[in-house]
C-alpha cells in the first residue's frame, strides 16, 4: 500500500546508489566490497533523496542486479559494454564472479530485487504525473564504453530521443541548469534505459505510464577524485538544487 499523504505527484527513482550484496552471493564474488562501491552512482541517495515526493531506491549493487536493464537482458558480452541485468565483467574489465553465475541464481536475483523494484514503481503510478530517474556518472567515459576517456558534461538529460517526455519538459530542465552555469547535453552520453522505457511515455497514459526523464550529474562536481569521498558542501548544494528543480517543475507543469 502506497502512502499518499502530502506527497507531490512526482516519482524519483534512484536505481544505482546501492552497493549491498544479497545473501549467499558474497562468497561467489571476485570483487571486493570497496570495488563494488566504485560502480555505484555515488551519493545519489543524498542528492535525489528529497522529501514530499514518491521515491523508489535500489540498495543492491548494480553489478549484481541492474534494475535499469530489462529483466530478460542476460548479457554475456559486457566486455563489449553490452550491459545486461546481470553481468560478468565490469565496465573497466574486472571479473565480477569467481566463476560464471548459474542461471537459477540469476533468475532468483532478478525476481527478488529487479521485479520488486519495478513493482514499487508500479504501485506509485496511479498517484504521480512525472518520473525523474536520478543518476550520476564518472567525469570521463570509462574504458569499455563508447567515447572512452572523453570529458562528459556537467549534466546529461535523457529522454530516449524525446519519446518519454516533451520538448517543453526537456528544455525547461536544460535551461534550469544552464542558467546556473552548468554545461548540459541532451541524450549524451545516455538517453535512458529500462526505467524510462518501461514506465514512461511523453503523454500520460493512465494508470501505468507517465512522462519522465533521466538526470545524470557529473561526479567530478561533488566527489574527490583521488578518494571517491564526498565534498559535503557540494552534496548539499546539489540536493538543494534538485529540490529547487522539482519545485519549479511543479509550478510550471503540474499545478
Amino acid at each position: 500500500m502506497v502512502e499518499t499523504a502530502e506527497r507531490r505527484p512526482i516519482l524519483v527513482s534512484i536505481p544505482h546508489a546501492g552497493a549491498e550484496v544479497p545473501p549467499g552471493i558474497a562468497e561467489k564474488l571476485a570483487l571486493k566490497p570497496e570495488e563494488l562501491r566504485r560502480y555505484t552512482d555515488l551519493y545519489t541517495e543524498q542528492i535525489y533523496g528529497i522529501d514530499d515526493v514518491y521515491r523508489v531506491e535500489s540498495r543492491v549493487s548494480r553489478v549484481i542486479v541492474d534494475v535499469n536493464r530489462a529483466p530478460d537482458d542476460i548479457s554475456h558480452e559486457y566486455e563489449r559494454a553490452a550491459e545486461g541485468v546481470t553481468v560478468l565483467t565490469t565496465w573497466d574489465g574486472k571479473s565480477v564472479y569467481k566463476k560464471e553465475l548459474d542461471e537459477k541464481t540469476a533468475a532468483f536475483l532478478i525476481s527478488e530485487y529487479h521485479d520488486a523494484f519495478h513493482q514499487r514503481i508500479e504501485e506509485c503510478m496511479p498517484y504521480v504525473k512525472f518520473l525523474i530517474d536520478g543518476h550520476s556518472y564518472l567525469p570521463f567515459g570509462p574504458k569499455l564504453k563508447p567515447y572512452s576517456g572523453e570529458m562528459r558534461p556537467d549534466i546529461n538529460i535523457g529522454n530516449m530521443n524525446y519519446s518519454t517526455c516533451t520538448r517543453e519538459h526537456t528544455v525547461f530542465v536544460r535551461e534550469f541548469f544552464e542558467t546556473r552555469g552548468y554545461s548540459v547535453r541532451i541524450n549524451f552520453p545516455y538517453t535512458g534505459k529500462y526505467i524510462l522505457g518501461h514506465h514512461c511515455h511523453r503523454r500520460r497514459i493512465p494508470p501505468f505510464l507517465v512522462p519522465g526523464l533521466q538526470l545524470e550529474i557529473n561526479q567530478g562536481l561533488y566527489v574527490k577524485p583521488e578518494t571517491d569521498e564526498p565534498i559535503p558542501e557540494r552534496i548539499t548544494e546539489f540536493r538543494t538544487l534538485f529540490e529547487m528543480l522539482v519545485d519549479a517543475f511543479m509550478m510550471q507543469f503540474l499545478i
